[in-house]
């Protein structure tokens, strides 16, 4: 990764017919990713995939990581490979040395183990920072005449430059593009001192936007852009873009500075930003529709040391972070809610039992078991749809049973049993 910072810009979650409530805390558990390197770039997709960057700096490893499955390792060949994007295919873009040359190129690997590398715009180095499930990359190249330039590779066209006519030195990053083909990025104009946003689409090539100092990161399936901005203050703020509604000021944590560095089709970005407490310490943040910009410290058992890297968030609302102690998972904390159709009941006596699980992303998907036991033994299950599931109890014993609701988690959200309520049988 050294190699590659140093030439190319990098972009761098009792009893009575009333509800009970389980599982309160944090909206966020915390994950682990074990053996995972510090201050890396990482990514998270909707299979519930993470981009894990791990070995030593002479012995570089790319993994899929899930809760699941564990990791798996892409079994690249070449040397300093180090990936940045990841689609929801499972799809990983990045660069690296594909013969151990010290020369630097864009790669694409795709599941089953093929790699691609992608040459370059004629230059010595090529990275990839995007890639979306049509197989399609952006990045950054030089150019035979040593110029920096945002680049767009296909299967069918390979490479493509962006700014062809860019002859400024500050040069061009494509950032991130979507499936729709909108591509966005950063370039210094001719003649320009400071960087201006832009988004490249076939049908309308290069358009520019944002005041100076405008730095697009992210896209998602709606067009809209993140990244940061640099404030008629002075300021660098998060932002995000529309090409309706223009850039938005996302603000910041308490501090004079915040990047937004990832967006969700539900409309959540993830970030990071100084706070007010004057350590200089970068928090990650979440930023949702309803909820305005959070701390990430305060929503989970993420440490404020933690200091985050690279952040991403997936539909369901999982948030990977790559911080100074390594990866981690910031997966919603699914809570229950369980309403008995009786109690009390008599011994023998048939009833249900409706749970609703919901977290702060929503509730688990459609189709997934819920089980309710009673003193112990699994008495029924039901299905989720829309949150809700019924057990139906064909009848027990006299006494006083603790009622638990029972899920098995899933790739993007964790397995409970939590005592809800208390059944008295007559």
């Amino acid at each position: 990764m050294k190699k590659i910072v140093k030439v190319l810009v990098v972009v761098g979650i009792a009893a009575s017919l009333t509800s009970f409530a389980a599982g309160q805390g944090f909206p966020f558990n915390m994950v682990k990713i074990p053996n995972s390197n510090p201050n890396v770039p990482t990514a998270i997709n909707n299979a519930g995939q993470v981009l894990v960057n791990a070995g030593t700096a002479n012995a570089l490893n790319i993994s899929l990581w899930n809760r699941l499955g564990g990791a798996k390792s892409l079994g690249l060949t070449g040397a300093d490979n180090v990936g940045v994007a990841l689609d929801d295919a499972n799809d990983v873009a990045g660069a690296g040395e594909p013969n151990g040359s010290g020369e630097v190129q864009a790669f694409l690997w795709q599941p089953g183990g093929n790699t691609t590398w992608l040459g370059t715009l004629g230059g010595a180095a090529s990275a990839a920072s995007g890639v979306n499930t049509g197989r399609e990359l952006v990045g950054t190249s030089f150019t035979a005449a040593g110029l920096q330039h945002a680049f767009l590779w296909t299967l069918t066209s390979g490479m493509q430059d962006l700014t062809p006519n860019l002859t400024s030195p500050g040069g061009a990053t494509a950032t991130a593009i979507n499936t729709a083909g909108e591509v966005v990025g950063y370039y210094y104009p001719n003649g320009a001192s400071n960087v201006v946003g832009f988004t490249w689409t076939q049908a309308n090539g290069l358009q520019s936007f944002g005041a100076p100092g405008t730095l697009p990161y992210a896209i998602n399936e709606t067009g809209t852009i993140v990244g940061q901005e640099l404030t008629a203050s002075g300021y660098r703020h998060a932002f995000s873009y529309t090409q309706a509604g223009g850039i938005v000021d996302l603000g910041t944590l308490g501090g004079s500075m915040a990047t937004a560095l990832a967006i969700n089709n539900k409309g959540w970005i993830v970030g990071t930003s100084l706070t007010n407490d004057k350590s200089g310490i970068l928090h990650g943040f979440l930023w949702t529709p309803s909820g305005g910009l959070q701390d990430l410290t305060a929503l989970s058992k993420l440490s404020s040391g933690k200091q985050p890297y690279s952040l991403g968030v997936n539909d369901y609302g999982d948030i990977a972070l790559s911080t100074k102690n390594g990866l981690v998972v910031l997966v919603p904390n699914v809570t229950v809610t369980a309403t008995p159709s009786a109690n009390p009941t008599k011994a023998g006596q048939t009833f249900t039992i409706t749970a609703k699980l919901t977290s702060i992303a929503g509730p688990p998907p459609d189709g997934e078991t819920v089980q309710c036991e009673l003193g112990g033994v699994v008495q029924g299950s039901g299905t989720l749809k829309n949150g809700m599931a019924q057990c139906t109890v064909l009848g027990t014993g006299a006494g006083s049973h603790k009622v638990s609701i029972i899920y098995g988690g899933d790739a993007y959200y964790l397995p409970f049993r939590n005592v809800v309520f208390t059944q008295v049988v007559n």
